[in-house]
Protein backbone atom coordinates (compact mmCIF):
# COMPACT_ATOMS: atom_id res chain seq x y z
CA UNK A 1 0.00 0.00 0.00
CA UNK A 2 1.51 3.56 -1.20
CA UNK A 3 1.59 6.57 1.16
CA UNK A 4 0.74 10.22 0.66
CA UNK A 5 2.59 13.37 0.54
CA UNK A 6 0.37 15.54 1.27
CA UNK A 7 1.51 19.44 1.69
CA UNK A 8 -0.04 23.00 0.91
CA UNK A 9 0.44 23.41 -2.86
CA UNK A 10 -0.84 27.03 -1.97
CA UNK A 11 2.11 29.77 -4.05
CA UNK A 12 3.69 27.10 -5.42
CA UNK A 13 5.15 28.10 -8.69
CA UNK A 14 3.11 27.36 -11.66
CA UNK A 15 3.98 26.60 -15.53
CA UNK A 16 4.48 30.15 -16.49
CA UNK A 17 6.98 31.11 -13.15
CA UNK A 18 8.74 27.68 -14.12
CA UNK A 19 9.46 28.87 -17.83
CA UNK A 20 10.57 32.38 -16.40
CA UNK A 21 12.60 31.24 -14.05
CA UNK A 22 14.24 28.95 -16.79
CA UNK A 23 14.96 31.96 -19.17
CA UNK A 24 16.41 33.49 -15.93
CA UNK A 25 18.46 30.87 -15.59
CA UNK A 26 19.75 31.23 -18.90
CA UNK A 27 21.52 34.83 -18.30
CA UNK A 28 22.90 33.30 -15.34
CA UNK A 29 24.86 30.30 -16.70
CA UNK A 30 26.14 33.22 -19.86
CA UNK A 31 27.16 35.64 -16.88
CA UNK A 32 29.01 32.93 -14.74
CA UNK A 33 30.31 32.09 -18.36
CA UNK A 34 32.00 34.97 -19.25
CA UNK A 35 33.03 36.06 -15.86
CA UNK A 36 35.18 32.18 -16.09
CA UNK A 37 36.05 32.17 -19.36
CA UNK A 38 40.10 32.81 -18.68
CA UNK A 39 40.21 31.08 -15.70
CA UNK A 40 38.60 28.24 -17.37
CA UNK A 41 36.78 27.87 -13.74
CA UNK A 42 33.68 26.18 -15.64
CA UNK A 43 36.06 23.57 -17.31
CA UNK A 44 34.30 20.35 -16.81
CA UNK A 45 36.04 18.52 -19.70
CA UNK A 46 38.27 15.04 -19.28
CA UNK A 47 41.06 14.47 -21.23
CA UNK A 48 41.01 11.01 -23.31
CA UNK A 49 42.64 9.43 -26.51
CA UNK A 50 40.00 8.29 -29.33
CA UNK A 51 36.80 9.51 -30.24
CA UNK A 52 35.62 12.32 -28.45
CA UNK A 53 33.59 16.24 -28.63
CA UNK A 54 36.15 18.65 -29.24
CA UNK A 55 39.67 17.73 -30.58
CA UNK A 56 42.35 19.11 -28.28
CA UNK A 57 46.11 18.25 -29.41
CA UNK A 58 48.37 15.35 -30.85
CA UNK A 59 51.07 14.46 -28.51
CA UNK A 60 53.40 11.56 -28.52
CA UNK A 61 52.81 8.27 -27.97
CA UNK A 62 52.87 6.95 -24.69
CA UNK A 63 53.26 2.69 -23.75
CA UNK A 64 49.28 2.03 -23.38
CA UNK A 65 47.45 4.57 -25.71
CA UNK A 66 45.02 3.34 -27.82
CA UNK A 67 46.03 2.38 -31.09
CA UNK A 68 43.07 3.88 -32.72
CA UNK A 69 44.03 7.45 -31.79
CA UNK A 70 47.09 7.20 -33.74
CA UNK A 71 47.75 9.96 -35.90
CA UNK A 72 49.68 8.35 -38.45
CA UNK A 73 49.89 11.90 -41.03
CA UNK A 74 52.17 13.38 -37.99
CA UNK A 75 53.65 9.74 -37.05
CA UNK A 76 54.59 9.68 -40.70
CA UNK A 77 56.24 13.20 -41.19
CA UNK A 78 58.03 12.89 -37.79
CA UNK A 79 59.41 9.19 -37.81
CA UNK A 80 57.67 9.35 -34.20
CA UNK A 81 54.66 7.66 -32.91
CA UNK A 82 51.87 10.57 -32.44
CA UNK A 83 48.43 10.05 -31.12
CA UNK A 84 45.11 12.53 -31.10
CA UNK A 85 43.93 13.66 -27.58
CA UNK A 86 40.32 14.74 -27.61
CA UNK A 87 38.60 16.04 -24.39
CA UNK A 88 35.05 14.60 -23.94
CA UNK A 89 32.01 16.51 -21.62
CA UNK A 90 32.00 14.63 -18.19
CA UNK A 91 28.08 13.96 -17.40
CA UNK A 92 27.49 14.79 -14.22
CA UNK A 93 24.32 14.16 -11.58
CA UNK A 94 22.72 16.86 -9.05
CA UNK A 95 20.93 15.79 -6.64
CA UNK A 96 18.03 18.20 -5.21
CA UNK A 97 17.42 17.34 -1.50
CA UNK A 98 14.27 19.27 -0.58
CA UNK A 99 12.57 19.46 3.16
CA UNK A 100 8.53 19.36 2.97
CA UNK A 101 8.19 18.80 6.68
CA UNK A 102 4.98 20.80 8.14
CA UNK A 103 7.52 24.00 8.92
CA UNK A 104 8.33 24.54 5.24
CA UNK A 105 5.18 25.70 4.67
CA UNK A 106 4.94 28.36 6.55
CA UNK A 107 5.26 32.14 5.11
CA UNK A 108 4.31 35.19 6.15
CA UNK A 109 4.34 37.72 3.20
CA UNK A 110 5.03 36.92 -0.50
CA UNK A 111 5.29 33.09 -0.55
CA UNK A 112 6.17 30.18 1.47
CA UNK A 113 9.36 28.79 2.48
CA UNK A 114 8.55 25.11 0.42
CA UNK A 115 7.84 27.51 -2.83
CA UNK A 116 10.90 29.67 -2.14
CA UNK A 117 13.10 25.83 -2.40
CA UNK A 118 10.93 24.76 -5.55
CA UNK A 119 12.49 28.01 -6.95
CA UNK A 120 15.89 28.11 -5.57
CA UNK A 121 16.02 24.27 -6.77
CA UNK A 122 14.53 25.01 -10.49
CA UNK A 123 17.29 27.98 -10.77
CA UNK A 124 20.31 25.67 -9.39
CA UNK A 125 18.80 22.55 -11.79
CA UNK A 126 18.55 25.20 -15.24
CA UNK A 127 21.93 26.92 -14.37
CA UNK A 128 24.58 24.82 -13.27
CA UNK A 129 24.49 21.82 -15.76
CA UNK A 130 25.19 21.54 -19.09
CA UNK A 131 23.60 19.93 -21.38
CA UNK A 132 22.82 16.14 -20.80
CA UNK A 133 23.41 16.21 -17.17
CA UNK A 134 20.80 14.53 -14.98
CA UNK A 135 18.77 16.38 -12.06
CA UNK A 136 17.67 13.94 -9.55
CA UNK A 137 15.24 15.17 -6.54
CA UNK A 138 15.02 13.63 -3.04
CA UNK A 139 11.97 14.54 -0.98
CA UNK A 140 12.09 14.01 2.74
CA UNK A 141 10.24 15.19 5.53
CA UNK A 142 7.59 13.43 8.51
CA UNK A 143 6.58 10.78 5.79
CA UNK A 144 10.37 9.27 5.18
CA UNK A 145 11.77 10.07 1.80
CA UNK A 146 10.79 9.63 -2.00
CA UNK A 147 13.26 9.86 -4.76
CA UNK A 148 12.43 10.96 -7.91
CA UNK A 149 15.43 9.19 -10.03
CA UNK A 150 17.83 11.40 -12.30
CA UNK A 151 16.60 12.54 -15.32
CA UNK A 152 16.78 16.22 -17.90
CA UNK A 153 16.38 19.39 -15.76
CA UNK A 154 13.24 19.87 -17.14
CA UNK A 155 12.33 17.17 -16.73
CA UNK A 156 12.96 16.76 -13.10
CA UNK A 157 11.61 20.27 -12.17
CA UNK A 158 8.27 19.12 -13.72
CA UNK A 159 8.09 15.86 -11.87
CA UNK A 160 8.56 18.11 -8.50
CA UNK A 161 6.27 20.13 -9.46
CA UNK A 162 3.52 17.45 -10.51
CA UNK A 163 4.43 15.97 -6.86
CA UNK A 164 3.92 18.94 -4.74
CA UNK A 165 0.86 19.89 -7.07
CA UNK A 166 -1.30 17.22 -7.00
CA UNK A 167 -4.21 16.10 -3.93
CA UNK A 168 -2.18 13.39 -2.12
CA UNK A 169 0.30 11.67 -4.55
CA UNK A 170 0.61 8.01 -4.16
CA UNK A 171 4.39 7.39 -3.22
CA UNK A 172 5.98 4.56 -1.58
CA UNK A 173 8.37 6.54 1.05
CA UNK A 174 11.73 4.64 2.49
CA UNK A 175 13.57 6.59 5.00
CA UNK A 176 15.75 9.27 3.46
CA UNK A 177 19.07 8.77 4.89
CA UNK A 178 19.00 5.30 3.77
CA UNK A 179 18.20 7.03 -0.11
CA UNK A 180 20.92 9.11 0.89
CA UNK A 181 23.52 6.82 1.53
CA UNK A 182 22.56 4.87 -1.39
CA UNK A 183 24.14 7.77 -3.92
CA UNK A 184 26.85 6.89 -5.96
CA UNK A 185 29.71 8.72 -4.86
CA UNK A 186 30.81 12.11 -6.28
CA UNK A 187 27.66 13.72 -6.46
CA UNK A 188 26.88 16.87 -6.21
CA UNK A 189 24.21 17.32 -3.69
CA UNK A 190 22.08 20.24 -2.86
CA UNK A 191 20.27 20.29 0.68
CA UNK A 192 17.23 22.97 0.80
CA UNK A 193 15.57 23.13 3.96
CA UNK A 194 14.65 25.67 6.64
CA UNK A 195 16.69 23.03 8.94
CA UNK A 196 14.45 23.18 11.63
CA UNK A 197 13.40 20.71 14.35
CA UNK A 198 16.28 18.28 12.58
CA UNK A 199 17.44 16.27 15.20
CA UNK A 200 20.62 14.38 15.92
CA UNK A 201 19.99 11.59 13.29
CA UNK A 202 19.46 13.70 10.58
CA UNK A 203 22.43 15.71 11.37
CA UNK A 204 24.69 12.56 11.19
CA UNK A 205 22.92 11.64 7.71
CA UNK A 206 23.99 15.04 6.54
CA UNK A 207 27.68 14.63 8.16
CA UNK A 208 27.82 10.98 6.71
CA UNK A 209 26.90 12.41 2.92
CA UNK A 210 29.49 15.04 2.80
CA UNK A 211 32.01 12.40 3.44
CA UNK A 212 31.06 10.88 0.48
CA UNK A 213 28.70 14.01 -2.13
CA UNK A 214 29.94 17.38 -2.74
CA UNK A 215 27.31 18.50 -0.53
CA UNK A 216 25.80 22.25 -0.43
CA UNK A 217 23.00 23.52 1.68
CA UNK A 218 20.64 25.99 1.39
CA UNK A 219 18.46 27.46 4.26
CA UNK A 220 15.46 28.80 3.45
CA UNK A 221 13.83 31.45 6.02
CA UNK A 222 11.14 33.90 6.48
CA UNK A 223 11.67 37.24 7.62
CA UNK A 224 9.21 36.65 11.05
CA UNK A 225 11.03 33.84 12.14
CA UNK A 226 14.02 36.83 12.87
CA UNK A 227 12.59 39.21 14.12
CA UNK A 228 8.38 38.88 15.37
CA UNK A 229 6.30 41.82 14.22
CA UNK A 230 4.16 43.29 17.13
CA UNK A 231 0.61 41.20 16.28
CA UNK A 232 -0.22 39.77 19.83
CA UNK A 233 -0.77 36.27 20.92
CA UNK A 234 1.14 34.17 18.75
CA UNK A 235 1.24 30.55 18.26
CA UNK A 236 4.64 29.81 16.58
CA UNK A 237 7.31 26.09 15.61
CA UNK A 238 10.29 26.53 17.65
CA UNK A 239 13.50 25.88 16.43
CA UNK A 240 13.03 22.32 17.92
CA UNK A 241 9.60 21.83 16.84
CA UNK A 242 7.90 22.47 18.98
CA UNK A 243 5.32 24.38 18.97
CA UNK A 244 4.63 27.64 21.84
CA UNK A 245 2.56 30.75 22.55
CA UNK A 246 4.32 33.88 22.36
CA UNK A 247 2.83 37.49 23.64
CA UNK A 248 4.81 39.62 20.71
CA UNK A 249 3.10 42.54 21.74
CA UNK A 250 6.17 42.36 24.63
CA UNK A 251 9.17 43.91 23.82
CA UNK A 252 11.44 41.89 25.74
CA UNK A 253 9.02 38.70 24.81
CA UNK A 254 10.12 40.16 21.14
CA UNK A 255 14.04 40.35 22.03
CA UNK A 256 14.08 37.15 23.49
CA UNK A 257 12.50 35.21 20.16
CA UNK A 258 15.31 37.03 18.31
CA UNK A 259 18.09 35.90 20.61
CA UNK A 260 17.06 32.14 20.06
CA UNK A 261 17.14 33.19 16.33
CA UNK A 262 20.83 33.99 16.45
CA UNK A 263 21.60 31.45 18.77
CA UNK A 264 20.01 28.89 16.45
CA UNK A 265 22.06 30.64 13.42
CA UNK A 266 25.15 29.98 15.08
CA UNK A 267 24.52 26.61 15.74
CA UNK A 268 23.81 25.74 12.09
CA UNK A 269 27.00 27.87 11.42
CA UNK A 270 28.82 25.51 13.89
CA UNK A 271 27.67 22.45 12.37
CA UNK A 272 27.89 23.29 8.76
CA UNK A 273 31.74 23.84 9.40
CA UNK A 274 32.28 20.67 11.22
CA UNK A 275 31.02 18.74 8.30
CA UNK A 276 32.71 20.72 5.99
CA UNK A 277 29.58 21.89 4.27
CA UNK A 278 28.98 25.25 2.33
CA UNK A 279 25.78 26.91 3.17
CA UNK A 280 23.45 30.06 2.37
CA UNK A 281 20.66 31.62 3.60
CA UNK A 282 17.50 32.59 1.66
CA UNK A 283 14.56 34.35 2.60
CA UNK A 284 10.91 34.06 1.34
CA UNK A 285 10.89 37.94 0.08
CA UNK A 286 14.57 37.58 -1.58
CA UNK A 287 15.40 37.14 -4.88
CA UNK A 288 16.67 33.50 -5.34
CA UNK A 289 18.72 34.41 -8.66
CA UNK A 290 21.41 36.41 -6.62
CA UNK A 291 22.00 33.32 -3.87
CA UNK A 292 22.16 30.85 -6.84
CA UNK A 293 24.68 33.21 -8.90
CA UNK A 294 27.04 32.44 -6.23
CA UNK A 295 26.31 29.14 -5.35
CA UNK A 296 26.22 28.54 -8.92
CA UNK A 297 29.43 29.65 -9.50
CA UNK A 298 31.34 26.82 -7.11
CA UNK A 299 28.99 23.80 -7.85
CA UNK A 300 30.22 24.60 -12.01
CA UNK A 301 34.02 24.62 -10.64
Amino acid sequence: MGHYLDVHRGFLPDKTEISRLEAQAAHIRAAQRSRSAESNANETYSRFLGRGIDFEEVRAYSPGDDMRAMDWRVTARTGKPHVKVYREERLRVMMLVIDVAGTMLFGSERTTKLAQAVRAAALLAFSVLNRGDRVGVLLIGDFGGFEVPPSSPSEAIWRLVELLSTDKPDIQPLPWGGLLAAMPRGRMVTVISDFIDWGNEEWRTLVSAASRQQLFAMQIYDPVECALPDIGLARMAGFDGVPFVVDTGRRRAREAYAERWREHEEALSRRFAAAGVPWWSLSTIDDPSVDIARLGSLLRR
